[in-house]
């Protein structure tokens, strides 16, 4: 994967381009799908890969999103790098001819554009710290907090730590005025509305973390499985 022009990570603009090269390369396979528009007007793209992807065939559905958290740079790029790896080695490698012929893959390598933009608008080279998408609503940290915009639970921290969340639109955890006030997480929620997605991977890149739902394990059960 060869780097990108911000840091090594690819800007905006070169994932978008990325993808168009695997949609001219891989036509049969790669989907590009405009699934709504960021606060500042930018479109918020999703991939579907697939081995008949003009198809809806009746085949499990997998999400990927990425770069919810702007400053998270690696996300975008490390799901362009899924994208590819999935087209090159389809012909090659069984087992991803495996996964392509029987899934639907559906990546959103970047949730949060404007906020990622703006990061390169400040620090081209990489290192922008920005974190929430540029809703106008704070002149010192505007944003909301988009991974703290969903409907489940929102706002409902009582009793939680510090990072679940907060209601001071400087901080870096503001969950918006209201469960999925922001154009993209509607975004994300129409889309899986639209979809019976069977597995969701949302990446980050803060820790060495593998999360798992739910969050608020005091208002939820899972079954054993």
């Amino acid at each position: 994967l060869p780097p990108g022009g911000m840091g090594g990570f690819y800007t905006f603009a070169e994932m978008v381009t990325k993808i168009d090269q695997l949609v001219t390369l891989y036509p049969t396979m790669v989907q590009k799908i405009n699934i709504g528009t960021s606060m500042e007007g930018r479109t918020i793209w999703a991939v579907k890969i697939s081995d008949n992807v003009s198809v809806d065939e009746n085949e499990p559905e997998i999400l990927y999103t990425a770069l919810q958290h702007a400053r998270e740079a690696i996300g975008g790029t490390s799901m362009i790098f899924l994208m590819q790896y999935l087209c090159e080695n389809y012909a090659s490698n069984t087992q991803v001819q495996a996964l392509v012929n029987n899934r639907e893959f559906f990546i959103v390598p970047c949730v949060n554009p404007d906020g990622y933009e703006y990061n390169r608008s400040t620090n081209p080279g990489g290192g922008g710290m920005h974190r929430k998408n540029r809703r106008n609503n704070n002149g010192t940290n505007p944003g909301v907090d988009l991974n703290r915009n969903y409907g489940i639970d929102w706002s409902n921290c009582s009793g939680a730590g510090t990072s679940c969340g907060s209601n001071v639109v400087s901080d870096d955890t503001y969950y918006g005025t209201a469960a999925f006030s922001e154009p993209e997480t509607q975004a994300i929620r129409n889309l899986t509305t639209s979809h019976n997605f069977v597995a969701s991977i949302d990446q980050h890149c803060y820790g060495p973390y593998y999360s798992l739902p739910f969050g608020r394990r005091s208002y939820h059960t899972m079954p054993a499985l």
